[in-house]
């Protein structure tokens, strides 16, 4: 059983966020010829200084890569801003922009993410999208966010009315609105592969994204849902932390 509680009120940030990465992917279809379609969104204005490299999976076969479902939506093209934390990903069917730490806050973020989305949907005609998600990796040290470890969460997990151990890895995935689910993984540390923060204790991994009911048609559509999956995300990232210690860390 898991049990997290919610909280009255969202706060607009922390004195220091626990961002560790903040993403938007995009899966869509589209009738433009894949090289033209990833040579078009390489060249999009947003994204000129980046620099370009290919991605291990550019390697497998086209043919290949179209048949395999777990390869379809990777990217094989990286385009990055080395001096501000951020990479642009493009595959033939998928589109992400990730923001690595120092988050830059929600306003800037956005405007990046709107770049994005009129990206695709300039350069690709008439796309269909298949997939938003929105995901934020979150990264807690004990040091700046007062979490030592899954315990002191605002939550309960048992088993068979026992509680699980400290070093633990749990995930559930919730409906948030209409057409949008949103899977929330927590882990210790020990428990996630790939560079953290020197000091992180638990990771919370909140990915908001869109049923396979959803319709999005245009680039306003897109924008319109990106505005409530952050809200969404919000509320599932700090219902997790105890009401004290949001109020002690939330910027007022």
């Amino acid at each position: 059983m898991i049990h997290a509680s919610g909280i009255k009120t969202v706060p607009e940030k922390l004195k220091q966020d626990a961002i560790v990465e903040a993403l938007l992917e995009i899966r869509f279809d589209s009738q433009t010829i894949p090289e033209i379609l990833l040579g078009r969104l390489a060249d999009h204005s947003a994204w000129n200084n980046f620099h370009q490299r290919r991605l291990p999976i550019s390697e497998i076969p086209a043919v290949v890569r179209q048949s395999d479902r777990n390869l379809r939506y990777s990217p094989w093209l990286e385009l990055a801003d080395l001096e501000r934390n951020r990479k642009v990903r493009i595959g033939e069917h998928v589109l992400s922009y990730h923001q690595l730490a120092p988050y830059p806050g929600w306003q800037v973020f956005r405007g990046q993410l709107f770049e994005t989305i009129d990206g695709l949907f300039s350069k690709a005609g008439k796309a269909n999208i298949r997939r938003l998600g929105l995901r934020y990796i979150n990264g807690l040290k004990p040091a700046v966010h007062r979490v030592d470890g899954i315990l002191d969460l605002n939550m309960t997990v048992s088993v068979a009315g026992q509680s699980i151990p400290e070093s633990s890895n749990v995930n559930f995935t919730t409906n948030v609105h209409d057409d949008t689910d949103c899977t929330v993984r927590i882990a210790a540390a020990d428990f996630v592969t790939g560079s953290l923060p020197e000091g992180t204790a638990v990771v919370i991994d909140v990915d908001v994204f869109t049923k396979p009911s959803a319709r999005i048609k245009s680039a306003e559509d897109a924008k319109a849902w990106l505005e409530v999956a952050h809200t969404r995300e919000k509320e599932q990232f700090f219902r997790l932390l105890k009401p004290n210690t949001v109020q002690e860390l939330m910027e007022k």
